[in-house]
């Protein structure tokens, strides 16, 4: 995602290298194979005429150099899948390459100004511009904004070492949305968080934690972009999926946004003013389709809300 979209350069060195040392490498395979085929067919048609069998060293030649042929294209066909598993590997390389040094400089970043922030609202105490209580609020405010930021990148990083899906178990959803919207409605006075219960239980195959994540990240987003209205959450079964829904009544997303809402750290020009790390979407995607092979598809229009819908495998035991 990286690789496509920013203007890092750690995997678009790597790619030039690749292909700047894969013409030399090619070329020195083929001479290499060629030269071993000569020398052994060489010592076959020595060995041959020392013989003195009964097929001429003519025809012999003519045969050798078929075969010559043959190991030619073979060598070069050889040499092109291995060209192409070498180039993905190395554009693989290029994009975790890429994104680690996203996360680097977008850490970085956020901490730089963060404490600027801070810095300033010291030195408006210290000069009596503003009263303690208040620039002490706004320090507080800005440490709880940069705590969850770091708790968004910690998963991040997480999720570049992976999880064992070896451990997956068992997970009711239901029992999951009904937590979080629970825990929500205790702690936000607005908007209105509704939680529409499944008849019966909705259990996937997943690890725990990532559950969480899915239902935590698209619910924070519809509060956090929904001033006041509904956000409602519900979880249901649809044949052999299970199916995640959050819709709010909030601010919606335009066009343009959606192409790009699951790309890590891409915010919204018109979500500057919000407090956030630009992961939750991308989070979310990368567990639903890339981890588990799901599916997630977004309705909204700008000034209508926006409806987010996660389909999930049921678990088959």
């Amino acid at each position: 995602m990286f690789f496509a979209n920013t203007e890092t350069s750690f995997g678009k060195r790597l790619v030039r290298l690749f292909l700047k040392s894969l013409l030399p490498l090619a070329f020195l395979l083929l001479t290499a194979g060629f030269l071993y085929t000569r020398w052994t067919d060489t010592a076959k048609i020595k060995r041959l005429r020392d013989a003195s069998t009964q097929t001429t060293p003519k025809e012999y030649v003519l045969s050798v150099m078929e075969n010559e042929a043959r190991f030619f294209y073979a060598a070069l066909a050889l040499a092109a899948v291995l060209a192409v598993v070498v180039f993905r590997a190395l554009r693989r390389m290029g994009r975790l390459g890429d994104e680690l040094e996203g996360l680097t400089t977008k850490v970085l970043h956020n901490q730089s100004r963060a404490f600027g922030d801070m810095a300033s609202e010291a030195s408006a105490i210290v000069s009596n511009e503003t009263p303690p209580v208040r620039a002490a609020r706004k320090i507080e405010a800005i440490c709880t904004a940069e705590r969850k930021k770091i708790s968004a990148y910690m998963r991040l990083a997480k999720n570049f070492a992976g999880y064992d899906d070896s451990n997956t178990e068992n997970v009711n959803v239901s029992e999951a949305a009904w937590r979080i919207a629970s825990e929500m409605k205790a702690t936000i006075d607005r908007p209105e968080v509704r939680y529409t219960p499944s008849e019966a239980d909705v259990i996937v195959r997943a690890h725990p934690f990532l559950v969480f994540e899915i239902i935590g990240n698209l619910m924070d987003n519809a509060v956090k972009y929904t001033e006041s209205g509904v956000v409602a959450l519900s979880v249901f079964k649809q044949k052999d999926t299970a199916k995640i829904v959050v819709s709010d009544t909030g601010c919606g997303i335009s066009a343009a946004d959606q192409k790009r809402m699951y790309e890590r750290f891409y915010r919204a020009p018109s979500s500057s003013d919000k407090p956030g790390s630009g992961l939750g979407l991308a989070t979310v995607y990368e567990i639903v389709v890339r981890r588990y092979k799901g599916k997630i598809d977004c309705h909204s229009k700008v000034g209508n809300g926006t409806t987010f819908t996660v389909t999930l495998p049921l678990a088959t035991s």
